[in-house]
């Protein structure tokens, strides 16, 4: 007898015979979930990121999410536990999905930027490290951090998030060396200072400030009535 249409007999059909075993596939784990911060502050013209713990093991500050709050909230409070002071600036990245020690996790990322304006304050949880010698973070932790710092980069030329990264009166001088710390690269001073002067982004706070033999510089300020993460325009 012969399957309809179908050209092929009924002993051609693979069958199932009686106690025989069905090979399945594993079942897969459901992946955990993490929310991950990569922090930056600079200090002394050197880029630092916060790490999770005081000493030995690098990695992010990081929490599981809650049910009870949304995303960008339990990142904030992740962040404040271990800065013990607000930061200047927060932004979600993306979600990534990775295998860390064999275990699949996704991982909602995010950026922030705070100030150290007189010197590096040690954070009430964990430890800064210079972002130049983070080289035993995991899988995860390294792609969160290359993004966060792509994104900063990227940013600064479009928008105004690297002021969150300077005290709130600074000179000239100061935010270009922040700029060039965030893009590891010297800027034409120049160019630099034409272009901040035309966005119409400072102003004059009418004090001066003297650094060792150099003759007193003007301090700035952000326009108060600017937000900083402005959008600039070309």
């Amino acid at each position: 007898m012969r399957a309809s249409g179908a050209g092929v007999t009924l002993n051609q059909i693979e069958r199932i015979e009686p106690g025989e075993r069905i090979e399945t596939e594993p079942a897969i784990a459901a992946p955990e979930v993490d929310i991950r911060v990569a922090a930056l502050t600079i200090s002394s013209d050197r880029l630092y990121v916060l790490l999770d713990r005081a000493q030995g093991h690098q990695q992010l500050p990081r929490s599981a999410p809650s049910r009870s709050e949304s995303l960008d909230q339990q990142a904030r409070e992740t962040l404040r536990a271990h800065l013990g002071t607000p930061e200047q600036y927060l932004e979600q990245l993306y979600t990534l999905t990775v295998v860390e020690s064999g275990v699949w996790r996704i991982v909602a990322s995010y950026v922030a930027l705070m100030s150290s304006p007189d010197r590096l304050v040690a954070p009430a949880a964990g430890r800064w490290e210079l972002a130049s010698s983070l080289d035993e973070l995991g899988a995860g932790d390294a792609l969160v951090l290359e993004y966060a710092l792509f994104r900063v980069r990227a940013k600064l030329d479009y928008t105004t998030i690297g002021f969150n990264l300077l005290p709130a009166e600074f000179t000239l001088s100061e935010l270009q060396s922040a700029y060039e710390t965030v893009l590891g690269r010297k800027l034409d001073k120049r160019n630099f200072r034409r272009r901040m002067s035309a966005l119409g982004i400072l102003t004059v706070t009418g004090t001066t400030r003297r650094d060792g033999s150099h003759r007193p510089a003007r301090l700035y300020r952000y326009r108060p009535d600017r937000d900083s993460s402005d959008y600039l325009t070309p």
